[in-house]
């Protein structure tokens, strides 16, 4: 390998002093020429949202003069910027692509003096980026209303005890003596992973001029990694339902008036249930107490919880005068996952009663030193591959959490 490269840049330095012969056209000479400035011009090329706000006005202004520009012109600029000699009208084609990459790259040794430097990787770094993290953002973030979020500093797999302990303040007896809490046995673990994908902007792109490769950043790497957190999570909360949500542990209730309908009975069942939760019984059964904030229920549910949201009764709510005694209690969100047979666990009837996940949270999401966005980086790809390689990847963990942060309805018999 190391003589293959020993001879390409030998190549490449007698395709370069023959160029110097030519007459050339410096496009990175201006001061506009720079990282930050081909980056918002980039961003301007594709379109990407709130780029007023990313860039300041007077880079922006700047990027006026490269408006509409492509993927070739801005690999030409930094090729330029980094010594290549560039003729006017010069494209990136099958006979110069290896030496203007390789200046684009900053990987030639012989740079002219007076030349500023222009990383290519970093700006299309840059820019996919902004893509990743547009994609990211247009993927569905329901599980965001149910999840703890939390910070974990290495991959190690880490022991949080429930939030059971019997902390109750008790009165100071004569002797003065302050008791000891009980400190809860139960416990769950919560661990980081990382979630990685590669993507190549390819030769034939470069050459294509072919802004829309880019497409793929946002769909396939920043939705895909926001599918797959979606994923992950929804996982966790669904999976081993036998075992997480139980009678025994007082967040599980079934039964043929347990269905959730407009006539509002099995809604009240589940505020029942909810309001009669109790600590395990090494904790002294203690009535945990609260009222539910959310609704979680999937999309064939969706019309009964609305109404028992936002109606103040009719002909369907069964108690006195039609009243609806559950108005606003507790807001719906709709889960698609709730009834996708993909997962394990999935019901079209089953609904959740859930506190606000500051309070209890019954999955925990971990972020690696609390970096909750895809982490993009750029490079030249290997010797055997023509293009820019970018890699993407992700530190996150959905673990089970604390069951007493709501109670599950069956919705069945």
């Amino acid at each position: 390998d190391k003589v293959q490269l020993k001879s390409q840049e030998i190549l490449l330095a007698a395709l370069q002093a023959d160029r110097a012969k030519a007459p050339t056209f410096h496009m990175g000479s201006t001061p506009a020429a720079t990282a930050e400035v081909l980056t918002a011009a980039l961003c301007r090329s594709r379109m990407l949202p709130n780029i007023e706000k990313q860039f300041k006005p007077e880079v922006l202004e700047a990027s006026d003069r490269y408006k509409g520009m492509g993927l070739q012109q801005c690999i030409l600029e930094c090729a330029a910027a980094n010594g290549y000699q560039l003729r006017r009208g010069e494209k990136v084609g099958n006979g110069n692509f290896t030496e203007i990459m390789a200046f684009a790259f900053g990987r030639m040794p012989m740079q002219a003096s007076g030349f500023s430097s222009l990383s290519l990787p970093g700006i299309l770094g840059n820019v996919a980026n902004k893509e990743l993290v547009a994609g990211y953002m247009q993927e569905d973030g329901t599980w965001r209303e149910l999840a703890k979020i939390a910070s974990v500093s290495n991959f190690h797999q880490q022991t949080v005890y429930r939030m059971l302990d019997d902390m109750e303040a008790e009165e100071l007896g004569p002797d003065g003596e302050i008791k000891h809490g009980k400190v809860s046995s139960e416990s769950y673990t919560r661990q980081a992973k990382t979630y990685a994908k590669m993507f190549t902007l390819t030769r034939i792109s470069v050459i294509n001029d072919d802004l829309g490769a880019f497409d793929d950043l946002r769909t396939r790497m920043g939705r895909g990694q926001a599918k797959k957190l979606r994923k992950t999570f929804w996982t966790a909360f669904m999976g081993d339902a036998a075992n997480f949500w139980t009678s025994a542990r007082t967040n599980y209730i079934t039964g043929a008036t347990t269905t959730l309908l407009v006539d509002g009975v099995g809604l009240g069942l589940g505020i029942k249930g909810f309001r009669q939760m109790t600590s395990p019984t090494a904790d002294g059964l203690k009535r945990i107490g609260g009222q539910p904030s959310i609704l979680l229920h999937p999309p064939e549910l969706e019309g009964a919880a609305r109404v028992l949201f936002t109606e103040r009764g009719g002909q369907n709510i069964a108690t006195a005068g039609n009243a609806n005694p559950w108005q606003g209690i507790a807001r719906p969100v709709t889960a698609v996952e709730l009834s996708d047979s993909t997962y394990t666990g999935y019901s079209a009837t089953a609904w959740y009663l859930m506190r606000e996940p500051s309070e209890l949270a019954a999955v925990h999401v971990t972020f690696l030193n609390g970096q909750e966005m895809p982490t993009v980086e750029s490079a030249e790809t290997d010797f055997n591959t023509l293009g820019v390689q970018f890699r993407v990847y992700h530190d996150f963990g959905c673990d089970r959490a604390e069951y007493l942060a709501g109670i599950k309805s069956k919705g069945a018999a």
